[in-house]
């Protein structure tokens, strides 16, 4: 009934039936494969999405960054020429109110030191007299 099987016949089935394990292996291990590369691609897709954005909102940032700068060096401008008015305003009323009034009030502490030292020596002229 059975006939007896020769080496070389068993080693047949047993490369047989390692090629069927080792395909099964290799099928689960292709599917997982596959997964992984959808995940992939999913992933990179979605990062696509992200730096395009980021990029977009780079541009408006860079923009409404240069307005500012603009608007600063429009202020700095300002308060630069604020400065220097109020340097020439200083500079005017010194010369052309300060000094004056300084003069008038010199000649006029001495104009009262004068009269008081002439009024003082006629006082006392009164008095010795």
């Amino acid at each position: 009934m059975f006939e007896p099987i020769h080496l070389w016949e068993a080693g047949i089935l047993l490369i047989g039936i390692a090629f069927v394990v080792g395909a099964v292996y290799l099928a689960k291990t292709m599917k997982s494969l596959t997964i992984a590369v959808e995940d992939i691609t999913k992933t990179v897709s979605e990062n696509r999405k992200q730096i395009d954005d980021i990029i977009k909102d780079v541009q408006s940032i860079t923009n409404s960054s240069s307005e500012v700068m603009d608007s600063v060096e429009e202020t700095l401008y300002s308060v630069k020429k604020s400065v220097t008015d109020v340097q020439k305003t200083v500079a005017t009323t010194k010369s052309y109110i300060l000094r004056p009034v300084l003069k008038t009030l010199r000649y006029t502490h001495s104009a009262i030191n004068i009269a008081q030292s002439l009024t003082g020596k006629k006082k006392k002229q009164k008095i010795k007299s």
